[in-house]
């Protein structure tokens, strides 16, 4: 990205008439600036996207960026100071990348990984924000380098352990590995942790693991094998109202603490396409359905079916092809209360 805008933030203040106002108004925006002002332009260089509450009236969202080994990037975390680091990272943020990125058997060497920093704008004063969480993610086989890598973080629960505690400077021996090892356990031949997160900004101190590939009909007894506290026949009920609009399996996210799985479930649907395509008729119609269910606002519906679509920005330096694709939904159930959270991307490539 040409070095004709400052920064993220400078570009996407040229940007702002393709964010539905339902999704991101004014507040939202605040929130949004404060941050990205401050990351540099070539965040774009990789995905970057958007998290919507889709139960909270408030026109705000939270935001996520993927961060490459060795790109940029990384070099701009791993140069930030003590001093000017919070809020953009975490203490350990930018050692953990410095260690993963010089060692070649670390686990993101080893694995071909990617990680994303989640942000949690929406709940924050303008520039008053926590430090982000840090999600290993691994890749699909297809897009693993170097081409000899074929190990996922699934295979090494320590070792993925292990590098969430460095980056976010808990030190080691913070989580339980009784519990991490219980749930590979109660998962085995089920699905596999295809990402994990650890959220230094928040209260609870817990790691999060995705477990994907679950087949929707064998949800419930994975969340027995599990030993969620909740009802797994509500979990089957909310998918049962879903069929036909999104894959028929899904993503179990789920918090680790010392005490085991915590109370809250979250399940992560997509829609039958490939990741880069807007789908926008199908989006439109799983968003009318979560309307149909009461689990989202009519208005933060509408906001993320009109999130899908390709535009051109005729920029400072050039044109910009700008695609917006929603990439899922996350069904978060906590006592036994069904809500609803959107998950999209914006992809920007510089054509001319």
């Amino acid at each position: 990205m040409n070095a004709a805008y400052s920064s993220l933030g400078s570009l996407l203040e040229e940007l702002r008439n393709l964010f539905p106002p339902a999704l991101i108004g004014d507040s939202g925006w605040e929130r949004l600036e404060a941050l990205t002002t401050r990351l540099p332009i070539y965040t774009t260089d990789a995905r970057f996207g958007f998290e919507f509450d889709l139960c909270d009236a408030n026109p705000t969202a939270d935001f996520c960026a993927v961060v490459p080994v060795g790109s940029a990037l990384a070099s701009f975390y791993k140069g930030l100071s003590a001093e000017i680091a919070p809020g953009r990272a975490g203490p350990g943020f930018g050692a953990f990348l410095t260690q993963q990125g010089d060692d070649p058997n670390s686990l993101l060497a080893r694995t071909g990984s990617a990680i994303i920093l989640e942000y949690d704008l929406a709940h924050a004063a303008p520039g008053r924000h926590g430090p982000p969480g840090v999600f290993i993610v691994s890749r699909s086989l297809s897009e693993r380098a170097p081409p000899h890598v074929h190990n996922t973080i699934h295979d090494d629960p320590a070792g993925l352990v292990a590098a969430l505690e460095s980056a976010a400077g808990w030190g080691p021996g913070f989580v339980d590995m009784l519990q991490m090892e219980r749930v590979w356990a109660a998962m085995a031949g089920a699905g596999t942790v295809a990402h994990a997160g650890i959220m230094p900004g928040r209260e609870q101190r817990a790691i999060r693991l995705i477990i994907q590939s679950v087949r929707n009909t064998n949800v419930a007894g994975v969340l027995e094998r599990l030993g969620w506290e909740g009802e797994p026949s509500l979990a089957d009920s909310a998918l049962a109202g879903l069929a036909g609009l999104v894959r028929p399996s899904a993503g179990l996210s789920i918090d680790v603490t010392s005490q085991g799985v915590s109370p809250r479930l979250g399940l992560e649907l997509f829609r039958p396409i490939e990741r880069h395509q807007t789908d926008p008729a199908g989006w439109k119609l799983l968003c009318d359905r979560l309307v149909d269910k009461g689990w989202s606002l009519p208005a933060k519906a509408g906001g993320l079916a009109e999130w899908p679509g390709m535009d051109v920005l005729f920029g400072r330096d050039g044109a910009y092809q700008v695609r917006q694709t929603v990439n899922h939904i996350k069904l978060v159930i906590v006592g036994g209360v069904v809500s609803v959270k959107g998950y999209v991307a914006m992809d920007v490539l510089k054509t001319a």
